[in-house]
């Protein structure tokens, strides 16, 4: 495609459409006028909320005292293409191919000077790569959706639609969730080192796959091996101290496979397992890998495990020390992660240092515990002190929640740590404080 024979049609459909204004600049054009055309257009979007025409352009110019920069007979030349004469779907493509190659450009232009004005030694090889992959991806993480929101005053706005909620396959969280995980929201699950958040988040992940809802995992620290012995003994029933011994045999395997069927129409949806080295991989890394196996696969996840929050890598800032901003951030990026790809996230966190009650747990114990709480949609705790470890049970807790419901309300679960599934009593009431 030739661009600068389109360039003059593709700023007339940048000055119909506010959408672009944000992602399109001045620089991508040759036609210096044009340039200065589209941040006059800028400016009187952002003071009166509403594009110009072109003889508001013109006064525009006048006012500023720059009119001898623009000459008016360009301003009108732009103006007087007629778009109807093309289709609405090639403009699209057109305008928003102009734009995510105009930044290309210009990522891998800084990205070579970059790489040509930094030495680089064993010592800081990695730090250089970070920064080069930041360079193309903050430049190129374009978003051109435009969602003006909902009208107040349209009565079929304020229906309550339910159908992005879905059950965790527990009641209790399912309650104080108010149905239970939500499309587009971030879960955290908080507990002391060692206490079975991965188990946690393992149980939640079976849960979802027999519900028949296409789950992903996300490993950091526990090997995706590891991770399939453990959902092996609670989805296929094989013991987890047999696991190794059995799982050699492919065709025990494959018979308990084709056999993970819990009713007559539900089939189990896909689960997907994959290991990233610690403190190695970013949320941009993570959705990378998740769109592009969805597009391969032909499939939408509902459920994205991450293993966990506090050993990502913080892909704005990843050399900072500070960890309050970096979980602060991470945890934004994660949240906004699910709310582009109408993904439910499920991560887990651990208490902050020296908060060693076992018996109980608060929003407080949490590392950075403020900037996540902001952020999260629910956050639970979940609490184990040697006597609930003894009697093999779980006390889990509602820490934080969007809606604000429930608040410290608890319910004691049981473990099997032979086939590592987490049941709840449904018939035990919940407590509240």
């Amino acid at each position: 495609m030739d661009l600068s024979h389109s360039e003059n049609i593709i700023l007339r459909h940048v000055l119909s459409t506010p959408t672009y204004l944000d992602t399109c600049k001045r620089e991508f054009f040759k036609n210096e006028s044009f340039g200065e055309i589209l941040i006059a257009a800028k400016e009187f979007w952002d003071k009166y909320h509403e594009m110009p025409t072109s003889d508001q352009l013109i006064e525009a110019f006048k006012l500023k005292g720059n009119s001898d920069n623009v000459d008016k007979s360009e301003i009108r030349s732009v103006y007087d293409i007629d778009l109807s004469q093309y289709e609405d779907e090639w403009l699209r493509e057109t305008t928003e191919f102009f734009v995510e190659y105009k930044n290309l450009t210009k990522s891998a232009v800084d990205a070579l000077k970059y790489i040509q004005s930094t030495p680089v030694s064993s010592d800081n090889i990695k730090t250089v790569i970070d920064t080069f992959k930041n360079i193309i991806v903050e430049r190129n993480n374009i978003d051109f959706s435009f969602d003006e929101g909902l009208d107040f005053f349209k009565p079929e706005n304020h229906k309550q639609f339910t159908q992005n909620t879905f059950s965790s396959g527990y009641p209790f969280i399912d309650t104080v969730l108010g149905g239970g995980f939500s499309a587009k929201a971030l879960y955290v699950f908080m507990g002391m080192p060692k206490v079975g958040k991965s188990l946690w988040l393992g149980n939640l992940a079976a849960q979802a796959v027999r519900t028949g809802h296409n789950v992903a995992i996300i490993s950091l620290e526990m090997t995706d091996r590891k991770y399939v012995k453990r959902l092996g003994a609670n989805l296929l029933g094989i013991p987890v101290n047999t696991y190794t011994d059995v799982a050699d045999d492919e065709q025990i395997i494959k018979k308990k496979l084709g056999s993970m069927t819990y009713d007559n129409l539900k089939v189990p949806g896909h689960l997907l397992i994959k290991e990233f080295p610690t403190s190695q991989a970013s949320v941009n890394d993570i959705e990378r890998y998740l769109t592009k196996v969805e597009e391969i696969k032909g499939i939408k996840f509902k459920v994205v495990i991450v293993d966990y929050i506090n050993i990502m890598k913080n892909w704005r800032n990843a050399n900072s020390e500070n960890t309050y901003m970096k979980i602060k951030q991470i945890a934004e990026d994660l949240r906004g992660m699910a709310m582009n790809n109408n993904w439910s996230i499920v991560t887990a966190t651990q208490t902050k240092q020296g908060d060693f009650d076992a018996s109980d747990l608060s929003i407080n114990s949490a590392a950075e515990s403020s900037g996540l709480v902001a952020t999260v949609d629910g956050m639970f705790g979940i609490i184990q002190d040697p006597i609930m470890y003894a009697n093999k049970e779980y006390k889990l807790k509602i820490l934080a929640n969007r809606d604000d419901g429930y608040k410290n309300a608890y319910k004691v679960f049981g473990v099997d740590y032979r086939y590592m599934r987490i049941s709840e009593d449904i018939n035990v009431p919940m407590h509240t404080e």
